[in-house]
């Protein structure tokens, strides 16, 4: 049997260890959000094709000149015929016209012309009065409409959003496809581009102009005490009326306002949405609306977001 007793001469063997007194402390770590993209798959379906006549300067172009059946305006699928056509190494065309000039708000300076794109056309016949088939169409194409050699689009890279810190003060010049003001997700035109600072991926705000409130009192209210309805005893209370008077409507002047019950205030002017620019030319800006809290009309401003 194995004793487990250690031997009477035996002496125990000590090890100190050191010892670390710890306490509770707060750790600051700086964590940086992940810098967010946005594919060019996501923006296509909102932004269309948007072209300006600056991007055409110096280029050959042929002229349409009517179609097969004798058609003064054609759509997808028809033939027409052209003449003048530069070289086109796919036999492809982009069919266009001059479309609207943009104006600076502030001093009338023409700042561009946009192009409408029309489609895109497929050589059939290569002569000195060439043979076209409209392949693709947006809009129908007429008599004058312009030809370019169609150019396969460089892959367009992601934006990254990034709060702009351009010392601007701009407008919104133009809007596409809105017969009245525009919400979210639709395209615009600013008159701010790469001279100004501006380039793809900037967010701005827009600001809708300060507007003008009349106050005027409205017709008497009657007001009856009593639960007999025939009971003479009345009084009357003036109830306040609001109206926003519109951008060109006439504000009515001091003069007019004197020895009346009425008012006019100045509203200041209000932030009313975001936009992110998506193509940047020299002095204008294509740019997609984000989220806006009221419609955004030609004429409101844009500047820098607030820090």
């Amino acid at each position: 049997m194995t004793s487990l007793a250690f031997a009477e001469d035996s002496q125990p063997n000590y090890v100190v260890l050191p010892v670390e007194v710890r306490k509770a402390e707060v750790r600051v770590v700086e964590q940086v959000p992940p810098s967010i993209s946005i594919p060019p798959h996501v923006l296509a379906p909102f932004v269309g094709r948007p072209l300006l006549m600056d991007e055409m300067s110096g280029i050959p172009y042929g002229r349409a000149l009517i179609g097969v059946g004798g058609q003064s305006m054609w759509g997808q699928f028809n033939q027409f015929l052209a003449t003048d056509l530069p070289a086109s190494a796919n036999g492809l065309y982009t069919t266009f016209r001059p479309d609207k000039e943009i104006l600076d708000p502030a001093s009338g300076e023409t700042l561009a012309i946009t192009a409408a794109f029309l489609g895109i056309a497929r050589l059939d016949q290569n002569n000195d009065v060439a043979k076209l088939t409209l392949i693709e169409s947006d809009q129908e194409v007429m008599v004058g409409d312009r030809l370019m050699p169609f150019h396969e689009a460089s892959p367009a890279l992601a934006l990254t959003p990034v709060r702009s810190n351009a010392d601007i003060n701009a407008y919104v010049v133009q809007s596409a496809g809105s017969v009245g003001g525009s919400g979210s997700y639709s395209m615009v035109i600013i008159s701010a581009g790469l001279k100004d600072g501006i380039d793809a991926g900037d967010i701005l705000d827009v600001f809708s102009p300060g507007r003008q409130l009349l106050l005027t009192d409205q017709m008497p209210t009657i007001i009856r005490k009593g639960s007999e309805p025939c009971q003479p005893r009345r009084e009357s209370l003036n109830m306040p009326g609001a109206r926003l008077l519109g951008c060109k409507e006439r504000a009515p002047s001091s003069r007019e306002l004197t020895g009346r019950s009425s008012e006019l205030i100045d509203l200041p002017e209000e932030k009313s949405g975001e936009l992110i620019v998506y193509r940047a030319f020299d002095q204008v800006s294509f740019a997609l609306l984000l989220e806006v809290d009221r419609e955004i009309y030609v004429g409101d401003r844009v500047k820098a977001p607030r820090s």
